[in-house]
């Protein structure tokens, strides 16, 4: 009975897939994800930005739309809040905590290239630089 009950359920699973391939064709194998890193960046000097490396995927996206983008950064400990953005060629986000997700970018290409950007507040005045590190992009897409 156990393995009558397995096959129904195996043969249930696979007709619920071929369905779904069969309803959302463009679903189907499109969706994926990318993740990049890039090099730390110095901020010293108030009110200049600073931009990281592009972010990009690791092969040429034939299409793709942003779905959602997940991004992480490490300010050093202690340091001023920092003002930071995450851009596409199209538009920019202000980011809000050094680690997060969000669908601002929705429907843009997911091939970027993307950018983080951080300043320093202008009130601020280091006695070193300020070395963020651990810039990190998830995008995803379909």
């Amino acid at each position: 009975m156990n393995a009558r009950l397995a096959a129904r359920c195996a043969l249930r699973g696979l007709a619920g897939a071929a369905l779904a391939s069969a309803l959302f064709p463009a679903w189907a194998g499109a969706a994926g994800s990318w993740v990049d890193e890039a090099p730390s960046v110095r901020l010293f000097t108030p009110g200049r930005e600073v931009v990281s490396q592009p972010f990009k995927p690791p092969a040429p996206l034939a299409s793709g739309e942003v779905t959602s983008i997940s991004w992480r950064f490490e300010p050093p400990p202690g340091a001023p809040r920092l003002e930071a953005r995450l851009c596409h060629p199209q538009r920019c986000q202000r980011l809000l905590a050094p680690r997060g997700k969000s669908d601002f970018l929705a429907g843009l290409s997911a091939a970027g290239p993307f950018v983080l950007r951080f300043r320093l507040p202008e009130a601020t005045r280091p006695s070193a630089p300020l070395r963020v590190e651990g810039l990190q992009l998830i995008v995803n897409y379909r």
